[in-house]
């Protein structure tokens, strides 16, 4: 939530730059907690196969 609070900053006080870069962080976030649940979802499945 901080971090779209931090983005709408940026965007409100005319910082392009900075807002694009904090989304590009947001977007290798967004990857990594999809990679970590796929992980933890294989984990579950070969533990009950």
């Amino acid at each position: 939530m901080e971090e779209l609070l931090n983005l709408k900053y940026r965007l409100l006080q005319g910082d392009i730059s900075g807002a694009l870069l904090l989304v590009e962080e947001l977007e290798e976030m967004s990857r990594d907690d999809k990679f970590n649940s796929l992980r933890s979802y294989a984990n579950i499945m070969l533990l009950y196969d």
